[in-house]
């Protein structure tokens, strides 16, 4: 009798085990990457335009970019004649708020945000027509927003970072934008390699 109820419960636990392996068999492994894009394996990133008045901003944000696709492994970085698509981008602005203020001067910054606007699209390198993303729309001065304008959306990322200031303004400003260039660059991979 006592064999038989191990027998018994040895068995249940198999069973057990095999029904819990086949309540995710609807997990897929790698990447899901949103539907236009299903195709594209291989991806060519050139450096960003920078319309800002912030030098190195563009190369910063681009080899960000670069090195969390690579980590990311959803697309692979090539030359332009190898890829299947071209992620184009540019940062549109770059924005500084107050967070806190000295206790005897109200003007003179301690902690201030910094915010990266990077807008991109991916684009046939053959045709040099945008892949168009289901959610996504062309910026123009029509349809921005005019009550926010560091709105994320699909082909718009907004990174950002909290700065302490130091005496030298210059280089607690230099030292925020490779952190903030990080934060829109994951966004950016979060939106081409998922879909958010």
């Amino acid at each position: 009798m006592n064999r038989a109820v191990r027998l018994f419960a040895l068995w249940s636990l198999q069973v057990a085990v095999i029904l819990g392996m086949t309540g995710c068999a609807g997990y897929q492994m790698g990447a899901v990457k949103p539907t236009p894009y299903q195709n594209i394996d291989r991806l060519h990133v050139p450096t960003f335009k920078n319309e800002t008045l912030e030098p190195r901003t563009a190369a910063i944000v681009t080899n960000s970019v670069i090195k969390l696709l690579q980590e990311d492994g959803t697309y692979e970085i090539t030359s332009r004649d190898k890829a299947d698509a071209v992620l184009e981008g540019k940062i549109s602005r770059v924005e500084r708020r107050q967070l806190r203020s000295a206790q005897t001067d109200t003007l003179r910054t301690t902690e201030m945000k910094l915010f990266i606007v990077v807008e991109w699209s991916l684009v046939d390198p053959n045709t040099g027509q945008k892949i168009a993303y289901a959610a996504a729309r062309d910026l123009d001065e029509t349809n921005v927003e005019s009550t926010s304008n560091l709105r994320q959306r699909p082909g718009r990322v907004v990174g950002q970072t909290i700065q302490f200031l130091d005496p030298n303004f210059q280089l607690s400003e230099r030292n925020a934008i490779p952190l903030a260039a990080e934060d829109a660059a994951k966004q950016l991979v979060g939106q081409l390699s998922n879909g958010w």
